[in-house]
């Protein structure tokens, strides 16, 4: 045991003192919360048009467009119109307009032909092409004043039409041991996919590096002369925990130094203040929390155990990058089923995902986002997530004695597991 806790202290002191750790821990959640707050920094602001209106349409409908269109914006973010009327017909206004945009004294012009009540067509010409918000504006706007102007030919009040179609809208809310919790769809979301982010790279960056340093020492001969002292079940436990911990103590201080500054930020000013569906995503109860880091760590060192396998397996750096993706692919197949997940996280689909351990440490924590998962099946999952961490790490043991004997060929599946019944 000993020989095993002097391998974790190495691989550990190799990886944190080293200056990619020291500045990857500082920057990575600085960099996280400055892409979060950039777009308001900058000021996500709409944009300012001025258009001309060209118009043949029955009486009303191009001053219900330009009453329409130029509303005031209901935030920062919507776009501003200033509409100017021109006189027609259209085709005689198309090349004095189509020179104003050239003199850049206008961004654009829309006509109204006169056979809008039955096409519902509208023409926008522009210097550039029509952003998709200003696309939907000018859609919205000839939509209300076509319908609007339908509705009294037919003899239909348009204010009783709008009030008897209005959409509802949705107060949602989650029940929980803490009482009901905003969020919804959005926040659920950025949970999962923020747990499932942070395990796939961490598993990239540490499992990776426990790859290599198993073919490092093999190809280099080192693993003969410690396979003189140490048993290979314990060499392989040393450096799954070792490069681990360092794993986890980046982890650590990343949500401690993101904490900080959640909890700060409002201090900086209201333009450093996270936006409310960020908050709520990260207003995690310290239970589900705990599980949620439980389930990374698991994960971590079941994907580490399957690296030291490929490495010890593999005979060079080349053959590892290509063995390397498809040891990933287990991790990568419940983001093909996101939606499933998401949509119905008790449903047998995703509940046969969170019970194998090759893909729980992923769906479990999309799961425990989206509903109060079964402590049952928490329980089951994580008896079966040990228990494919320890059968891994055991067989990476087993595969290691035999591999540090096998240079300069590629190891067959069948190969492998005659390894494991030698060893």
């Amino acid at each position: 045991m000993r020989e095993v806790v002097l391998i974790i202290k190495r691989e550990f002191n190799e990886r944190v003192a080293s200056r990619a750790f020291v500045v990857g821990t500082l920057l990575f959640p600085m960099l996280m919360i400055a892409l979060t707050l950039l777009p308001q920094l900058i000021g996500n602001r709409g944009t300012e048009w001025d258009l001309a209106l060209v118009s043949d349409a029955p009486p009303g409908v191009a001053e219900a467009f330009t009453a329409a269109l130029s509303r005031p914006p209901e935030s920062d973010a919507d776009n501003r119109y200033r509409v100017t009327t021109v006189e027609g017909p259209i085709d005689a206004a198309r090349e004095r307009l189509a020179t104003r945009m050239q003199a850049k004294e206008i961004d654009g012009y829309v006509a109204l032909p006169p056979d809008v009540l039955q096409t519902g067509s509208v023409i926008f010409r522009g210097r550039t092409s029509g952003s998709f918000a200003m696309i939907r504006d000018l859609r919205a706007a000839g939509t209300r004043a076509v319908q609007s102007e339908r509705l009294e030919r037919s003899g239909i009040d348009p204010a009783a039409v709008a009030a008897l179609v209005a959409p509802v809208q949705i107060d949602e809310a989650r029940i929980t041991e803490r009482g009901e919790e905003r969020g919804g769809a959005l926040s659920t979301f950025l949970t999962a996919y923020v747990v499932a982010f942070l395990i796939y790279i961490m598993t990239t960056l540490y499992g990776v590096a426990v790859m290599r340093s198993v073919l490092e020492e093999k190809t280099n001969r080192i693993a003969e002369v410690l396979m003189s002292t140490i048993r290979a079940s314990h060499l392989m436990a040393g450096k799954i925990i070792g490069v681990g911990s360092a794993a986890v103590a980046q982890v650590v201080i990343w949500v401690t130094l993101t904490a900080i500054i959640v909890t700060q930020s409002h201090r900086l000013g209201e333009g450093f203040s996270l936006p409310d569906t960020v908050r709520q995503a990260l207003n995690v109860a310290p239970a589900t929390g705990g599980l949620l880091f439980l389930y990374f760590l698991l994960g971590f060192f079941l994907y580490a155990s399957i690296f030291a396998i490929v490495g010890a397996a593999v005979t060079s750096e080349q053959e590892a990058q290509s063995v390397q993706f498809i040891a990933l692919i287990p991790m990568i197949a419940p983001m093909l089923f996101l939606q499933t997940i998401l949509n119905a996280p008790l449903g047998p689909v995703p509940t046969v995902l969170g019970l194998v351990p090759l893909t729980s440490p992923v769906t479990m924590p999309m799961r425990m986002a989206s509903t109060p998962v079964p402590p049952v099946e928490i329980a089951v999952s994580l008896v079966l997530l040990f228990a494919g961490i320890a059968g891994a790490a055991w067989v990476a043991g087993k595969v290691y004695r035999v591999g540090i004997l096998s240079t300069g060929k590629r190891v067959t599946l069948a190969e492998l597991v005659r390894w494991v019944r030698a060893a």
